[in-house]
């Protein structure tokens, strides 16, 4: 006569694949969910609203200060300098642009010109100030360019010279003329919110290999990266 036990295995298998069985079906079952999902945007631009501002200086040869205008009263170069390349977040609809251009006429050793430009975060996610990048070149009367110039900041922190790239490589060495010191002050990184402004200048110190009767135009870019991305 079999075992009472024995005839229970059967049963004790078939509750324990039911129990399987519905666990199963919880684990499987699918939930469908729908909706739209708003990225964020980081846009980083000169501001629309308030142009670069740039005038001539001097440095007083007995005191080292700047002070407006040309040495004694002279009226031989000049500056002027604007936005351009418009660009507009696709998210805050506001408006920017990407690059600042500093033309400079018929300069000379010492002829300094300083300029003030506003920086704006035109996206909706905060942004750290990167780098600039700094790139122009030299024109004769004719409106031709004579050299392309160089960027040579060795210790990065802004506080450099353009150089003439004489012999076209692309690369400051031997033979390419320092014609210009650059710096820009604020030091980077540094973060913007979205819808903030930051304020920051640019001074050009002509040096002795400067021509007159030449353009030098100056282009300067800026790059930023996401807040959380910075290294």
């Amino acid at each position: 006569m079999p075992s009472k036990k024995l005839a229970t295995i059967p049963l004790l298998i078939a509750i324990t694949l039911s129990i399987f069985g519905l666990v199963y079906a919880h684990w499987s079952d699918t939930v469908q969910i729908e909706g739209t999902v708003h990225m964020g945007s980081l846009t980083l631009a000169f501001d629309f609203v308030e142009p670069p501002l740039c005038a001539e200086y001097y440095r007083d040869p007995v005191t080292g200060a700047l002070k407006p205008g040309e040495w004694l009263g002279k009226d031989v170069g000049d500056q002027s300098c604007w936005y351009n390349d418009l660009v507009e977040d696709v998210h805050s609809g506001k408006k920017g642009y990407k690059t600042l251009y500093i033309l400079v006429t018929n300069a000379y050793p010492q002829y300094i010109v300083h300029t003030t430009f506003k920086l704006h975060n035109i996206g909706t996610i905060p942004i750290d100030i990167a780098y600039y990048t700094i790139t122009g070149e030299k024109r004769d009367a004719t409106g031709a360019v004579i050299y392309n110039l160089l960027w040579y900041d060795p210790d990065g922190d802004y506080i450099g010279s353009l150089y003439e790239d004489v012999n076209g490589n692309g690369i400051v060495d031997a033979g390419d003329i320092e014609v210009i010191n650059l710096e820009i002050t604020n030091a980077l990184p540094y973060q913007i919110d979205p819808c903030k402004t930051n304020k920051a200048e640019i001074d050009l110190e002509f040096k002795q290999g400067a021509e007159e009767c030449h353009t030098y135009t100056i282009h300067v870019a800026i790059v930023g990266i996401q807040w959380n991305k910075w290294p």
